[in-house]
């Protein structure tokens, strides 16, 4: 993981560095009312936004592609690492920068849209939020870390699914491009109409009446919903882990 964030650190950084710099050099054009240059500056902010999402995939792709699928897998799988240590530290090392664009991008844009901003009106809002909210204390953590684990685990099953079908294209020597293209749109398909025939099931037979899950209350019904939604994110996860490790260690093809 060490190298692999040396390796990306090297993009990433001066983008992120960049965006917020003409951010901050924008909110003070248009605090000045200077027109023209902050027009300019929303555009060169919204080219290197758009850049930092696409190398996100880019690199996502690259890194696991070049470093474990061609010519240098030869040198990376002879390291005394196990093949979980290779695919781990590429799946982390690209979730942390996945999370780090998206947190930079939401940085600069309230810098650019900030305009005499009270903060401690700010502070006064949230609290408000939670105030309509009115949850109970342990339900609020409950929900809060259901939704850290949720999103922890739709990155990593993007992230995998990806790896998967890059994974898969060993199966061919030749337009392992195309292959790894068509896997993906073959998978999400799958996953897409698997997913609306169960649906479909739960409503067509009224599996819900079955556990009196009209009666329960809000709280337990949401738990019921958002436990399923990580249980299949977990399999999800799990399966692409399965076949890219599997495609690695028994399956390597490196032509």
């Amino acid at each position: 993981m060490k190298y692999e964030f040396m390796a990306t650190s090297r993009v990433f950084l001066p983008l992120f560095g960049a965006l917020l710099i003409i951010s901050v050099v924008n909110r003070l054009f248009e605090s000045f009312n200077l027109t023209t240059p902050a027009v300019i500056g929303v555009v060169l902010s919204v080219i290197i936004i758009i850049g930092i999402c696409v190398l996100t995939l880019i690199l996502t792709l690259q890194r696991f592609r070049n470093n474990l699928l061609s010519n240098e897998g030869y040198l990376m799988m002879t390291l005394p690492v196990k093949t979980d240590s290779l695919i781990l530290s590429k799946l982390f090392v690209a979730s942390i920068w996945g999370v780090a664009s998206f947190i930079i991008v939401m940085v600069a844009i309230m810098i650019m849209a900030m305009s005499g901003i009270n903060f401690s009106d700010l502070v006064e809002y949230v609290r408000v939020f939670f105030e309509q909210i009115a949850l109970p204390t342990p339900q609020f953590i409950v929900y809060a870390v259901e939704v850290l684990v949720g999103t922890i685990l739709s990155i990593f099953s993007g992230i995998l699914l990806l790896y998967a079908c890059m994974a898969l294209s060993m199966l061919v020597n030749r337009r392992r491009g195309l292959f790894t293209f068509g896997a993906y749109i073959v998978i999400t398909t799958a996953m897409q109409t698997i997913f609306a025939v169960l649906a479909a099931i739960v409503a067509a037979l009224h599996i819900g009446d079955l556990f009196n899950y009209s009666s329960l209350s809000f709280f337990a019904q949401s738990q019921v919903i958002i436990i399923l939604v990580i249980v299949a994110e977990a399999a999800l996860c799990a399966a692409f882990y399965y076949v890219t490790r599997h495609m690695l260690k028994n399956r390597l093809n490196l032509q």
